[in-house]
């Protein structure tokens, strides 16, 4: 993304404004990570003063969590999309490629420094939360479809999702790290060994209340 500066940004609608001020925390984000990124180095990027970043976003803090709550939702919905014409035969296959198709891992390391810098933020606490619920979902969605026998097994299948997420996050983040020996095909084995249990453990095991 370009510098736009003030004369550029002054012919763009309120809308247009506020969406390019977050595109732009954004690229810097994930240049310099949530921690080392602040107001003046958004506003070198756009070109402009800070008022008008405080205009729009009454704090640095309101503005991150936007950025970061836009890019966890958008990449969710990405996920969705790519699942949504699966065959159900190739579905866990898409699934677990999918967390390594990007070589540079934005995601996960944006992900994964939002969780870390949560714990200091409340605002960042409360996307996090929602990104969790959004990825319990898209699990959710992936075992209810490839497993047969789930219509009386609720609490199995959220519970399986949440193990599977807790693997994925655990994973991703060594192999964010370069911790060895992972690799990413390694990784997309092991998380589709981890699936296939669970999917034998969600089939096998109903609730006895309904």
């Amino acid at each position: 993304m370009q510098c736009q500066g003030e004369d550029d940004l002054a012919r763009l609608s309120g809308q247009e404004r506020r969406k390019l001020i977050i595109e732009g925390a954004l690229d810097v984000i994930l240049a310099k990570g949530l921690a080392g990124t602040a107001t003046r180095d958004v506003t070198r990027k756009l070109g402009v003063g800070s008022g008008l970043l405080h205009h729009y976003f009454d704090t640095w803090g309101e503005l991150r969590a936007e950025v970061v709550r836009r890019f966890v939702s958008a990449e969710i919905e990405d996920l969705k999309a790519t699942l949504s014409n699966a065959p159900r035969d190739t579905l866990v296959k898409q699934f677990v490629t999918w967390m390594t198709v990007d070589p540079e891992f934005r995601f996960w390391k944006l992900w994964l420094d939002a969780v870390e810098e949560a714990r200091r933020d409340p605002q960042l606490a409360r996307i996090v939360e929602e990104g969790h619920a959004q990825w319990h979902a898209a699990i959710v969605e992936v075992i209810s479809r490839v497993s047969e026998k789930v219509e009386n097994a609720q609490n199995d299948v959220s519970h399986a999702a949440w193990r599977i997420s807790a693997t994925v996050d655990g994973l991703m983040g060594m192999l964010v790290l370069g911790q060895k020996p992972l690799t990413p095909e390694l990784v997309r084995q092991l998380l589709t060994e981890q699936i296939c249990v669970e999917l034998g453990h969600t089939v096998k095991r109903v609730p006895d209340h309904q």
